[in-house]
């Protein structure tokens, strides 16, 4: 046998293998591939740590760190994504969630400034125009623009039944 028939054969064996290989990892992609409530936080930064572009996954996993209240782990992967993606949806979003958290510490004129940068973005964020009508609607200057703005984001197709009732609810304690 001659070495480029060995070789032919080689290649021949190994797209065989790969073909399997594909059409068995195609059967449970969902579960190993897109499903991240069964991997870790610690899992999730170390494929971050070999791939600080995956967005997704940093969007993730900054989200999970947000919804337990834990800023100061989802900020420097917010940041990354608002300074790093050229997806102007991410980027908007991480924008908003990073001036929600600056909100949160009392520093209502930086925090304004990042849910605006989201809305230039991305005009139709109902995070962002969620954040910005909640932060004004608390202030008597700005309380007939956060209203104007919350009544907005209601009329949304897109806004979801628990969040339409939690706006309408902050609505309803501050247009009295």
């Amino acid at each position: 046998m001659t070495k480029w028939v060995a070789s032919s054969f080689s290649v021949l064996v190994f797209i065989i293998i790969l073909f399997f290989n594909v059409q068995n990892n195609s059967e449970v992609k969902d579960e190993f591939n897109t499903n991240l409530a069964n991997v870790s936080n610690e899992e999730m930064e170390a494929v971050i740590v070999e791939n600080p572009d995956i967005h997704p996954m940093r969007m993730a996993l900054a989200n999970r760190y947000f919804d337990e209240v834990n800023y100061s782990d989802a900020l420097p992967h917010y940041m990354y994504i608002a300074e790093n993606s050229s997806d102007s949806e991410l980027k908007s979003f991480a924008l908003a969630q990073i001036g929600w958290m600056v909100y949160e510490s009392n520093n209502i004129q930086v925090a304004t400034t990042y849910i605006n940068e989201s809305l230039r973005i991305n005009n139709d964020s109902l995070v962002a125009k969620s954040y910005l009508g909640i932060i004004y609607i608390q202030d008597p200057e700005t309380k007939t623009e956060g209203i104007e703005i919350l009544n907005s984001v209601i009329k949304s197709e897109k806004l979801n039944k628990e969040d339409k009732k939690f706006i309408t609810e902050i609505l309803e304690n501050y247009e009295k």
